[in-house]
């Protein structure tokens, strides 16, 4: 936090310096939206519109649509029983998207929290929908498997490249976002205790 509070206070000091640039973009690979942008209209416009400038503006851009409040994206991909499924089927429900991989050890450690939510509350009007960053369709299916996961998972098994994932910008999993009955962003990157005081805090 610390840190953190000296980095701000070196970009407000020296907002055209290359060093202030080289926070901001560092903080955009995994911030989020709201403290990003606030750093980023620290900068100088000179800064700004520079080549590293333009990246962290792209950047950002692709960090909102995962920004509380925004509304998710309607997206379709196959199920592991063969099945395309959009996120449209899952309206009129809090869902929690769980952006995961089999290959992911901090994911599969996380997966008997998401599991004992999903049986605590899914007779509240919520689910899990699973995303999978796999590539290899068998250990994707073995994993699903193995942790016993009774949500619907998805995948294109793209990898890195899954299209939902990508129009994000995930770059680390596990990441979840929670979204309301409307199709609204309402929380996001819950895991563990975090995952367990929201949902008690909307359904209890």
């Amino acid at each position: 936090m610390q840190k953190r509070k000296r980095g701000e206070e070196y970009i407000a000091a020296h907002p055209t310096s290359a060093v202030s640039l080289n926070l901001v973009s560092d903080r955009a690979v995994m911030g989020d939206y709201g403290d990003v942008k606030a750093i980023y209209e620290m900068l100088d416009r000179s800064a700004q519109e520079s080549d590293q400038g333009s990246r962290i503006a792209e950047r950002l851009k692709i960090l909102k649509r995962s920004a509380i409040g925004e509304q998710v994206l309607d997206f379709q991909q196959k199920s592991a029983d063969g099945k395309q499924v959009g996120y449209a089927d899952f309206k009129g429900k809090y869902v929690l998207i769980d952006f995961w991989a089999s290959w992911c050890g901090p994911c599969r450690a996380e997966n008997p929290n998401v599991l004992k939510a999903y049986n605590r509350y899914k007779d509240n009007n919520f689910t899990v929908v699973g995303i999978s960053l796999d590539d290899k369709e068998e250990n994707w299916k073995k994993a699903i498997r193995e942790d016993k996961m009774p949500w619907t998972q998805l995948s294109d098994l793209k990898g890195w490249e899954n299209e939902v994932s990508t129009y994000y910008g995930i770059r680390a999993i596990p990441s979840t976002l929670l979204v309301d009955p409307g199709g609204k962003i309402i929380a996001k990157d819950l895991r563990g205790e975090m995952l367990n005081q929201k949902l008690a805090e909307l359904f209890n």
